[in-house]
């Protein structure tokens, strides 16, 4: 099995996992290290996908849904400063 055929696997397990404690929205502002977790949400019909260029408005997104539907929503983000990003939303 390839690297990516691998990734891609594991990208939609870790996703079904997620539909299984009730996510329906995903928030992705792609970048390279995510591709394979954004591939795997973009094919699973469950999800009901939103995309965003920075990550801090995303994050603001994304919690603005959560409170709207009372559910968890899964946010998909690059590697480094990325995630660090999101934290405006938080405090």
């Amino acid at each position: 099995m390839s690297v990516s055929a691998f990734n891609r696997r594991w990208a939609a397990v870790i996703l079904e996992a997620l539909t299984r404690h009730g996510v329906r929205h995903v928030c992705i502002a792609p970048g390279s290290r995510s591709t394979p977790l954004t591939l795997a949400a973009a094919e699973n019909p469950a999800f009901i996908h939103h995309t965003h260029f920075d990550e801090r408005g995303l994050g603001h997104l994304a919690l603005g849904l959560a409170k709207a539907s009372k559910q968890p929503v899964a946010v998909i983000v690059t590697s480094g400063t990325a995630v660090a990003n999101l934290y405006p939303a938080l405090i």
